[in-house]
């Protein structure tokens, strides 16, 4: 695929350490780069993944438990999407592949932090996306978020895991009060949860032109949605336009790890958009597994056709 892409994790001006980390991998079986771009951006059949993380719990545990959750998510798409043959990959492999690379991301910073006493209680958001067949598929663990760009148009295509949203969802709170209120940032789910978590699933059709965009709180914490689009309007290639935004979350005071992800999406193989191709956020539903009852009778109907 044709695509500008670029990345920018910045410490901010208030913290001590950057706590935040990124990841663009072809899931092609290569070690994932962590906060690094590969010269060259290979294809695969598997598709292009691409994350954000915000880790949290002070000190280098923050740090540890970001990296270690998006290095998990790669690794675990991989063994079970990755190595699927093309002719045999469906839409639904994927979506199970990518719920459980959450899990097994949240499951591979919780047994660090079990093993580290100092590392106790650390966590990470996940904000994930493969890009495959004209779509990217999301999923979504906390409040680092995901925006699609397309012909004016700036959708969040991802939803806040957060205690503020699920009051803005009760009608107790406003979108406005929510940017100042004191529990802005409580997150209610994490990697490294000692309780499962439930990672939101998402699916948008691409279009040629579209720009994807995935950060952490530090930049939608200082910078508006408004911004941000203007931003994008301009038609930058996809570096300078992030430094526009890196800028001015440092400008607006900077207080905390700001991380951000940009990919324009020129490839021809994206049908171009129509004159009111609108952003649409689909979220899959899983067929119920069998039943077991109708398993075994299954069964017995075989063996006692065979035996007929």
């Amino acid at each position: 695929m044709l695509i500008d892409y670029a990345a920018i994790t910045h410490l901010g001006r208030v913290r001590k350490n950057n706590e935040d980390a990124y990841l663009v991998s072809a899931l092609d079986g290569e070690e994932p780069l962590v906060n690094a771009l590969a010269p060259a951006l290979g294809t695969c059949h598997a598709g292009l993944l691409v994350a954000v993380a915000d880790g949290m719990g002070g000190a280098a545990t923050g740090e540890i438990a970001s990296r270690e959750g998006l290095s998990s998510v790669a690794m675990t798409l991989f063994g079970h999407w990755g190595r699927f043959p093309a002719e045999e990959a469906q839409e639904i492999h994927l979506l199970r592949a990518l719920r459980h690379a959450a899990e097994e991301a949240s499951a591979a910073v919780l047994r660090y932090a079990d093993a580290e006493r100092a590392s106790r209680g650390m966590g990470s958001t996940l904000t994930a996306a493969v890009l495959w067949k004209g779509h990217a598929y999301f999923a979504q663990v906390g409040d680092s978020r995901a925006y699609l760009f397309r012909q004016g148009q700036f959708v969040q295509v991802t939803q806040d895991q957060t205690l503020v949203r699920e009051m803005i969802d009760a009608g107790s709170l406003t979108p406005e009060q929510a940017r100042v209120h004191p529990q802005r940032s409580m997150i209610t789910q994490a990697l490294g949860c000692p309780s499962p978590i439930e990672a939101v699933l998402g699916r948008v059709a691409l279009r040629r032109g579209d720009r994807l965009l995935l950060c952490s709180d530090g930049l939608t914490g200082e910078v508006v949605d408004s911004r941000l689009q203007e931003f994008l309007a301009l038609g930058q290639a996809s570096a300078p336009t992030l430094e526009l935004m890196v800028d001015e979350a440092l400008q607006a005071g900077g207080r905390d790890n700001i991380t951000a992800l940009l990919l324009t999406l020129d490839d021809p193989m994206f049908p171009p958009p129509g004159a009111h191709d609108t952003v649409k956020v689909v979220k899959p539903v899983f067929p119920p597994p069998p039943s077991r009852n109708t398993d075994l009778l299954s069964r017995i109907g075989r063996i006692l056709r065979g035996n007929t």
